[in-house]
């Protein structure tokens, strides 16, 4: 079985919804995660792809599933995918 080689795309509308639902800023998020405000910013706006610890962690603050947040895009597949199906070029 080989291991995952690709990216993790946030669902920037979702993430931040997320993010507000629960009540946080920018800043509270980034201090429940111990990362920066500035890393929270770019994922929130699809400019960063987090590593698979980081969607962890960002998953359990926010009470969200990683399908609900997140979603992959193998670089052998060319494609992305989620649960739902979705594919994006």
């Amino acid at each position: 079985m080989s291991k995952f080689s690709g990216l993790i795309f946030v669902k920037v509308d979702e993430f931040a919804r997320a993010r507000i639902v629960k009540g946080l800023s920018q800043r509270d998020l980034a201090q429940h995660v111990d990362y920066s405000i500035a890393y929270v910013s770019q994922l929130e706006r699809g400019m960063r792809h987090p590593s698979p610890q980081a969607a962890q962690q960002f998953c359990i603050v926010l009470g969200k599933t990683f399908d609900d947040l997140f979603c992959l895009y193998d670089v052998h597949k060319s494609k992305q995918t989620n649960e739902g199906g979705d594919e994006h070029a």
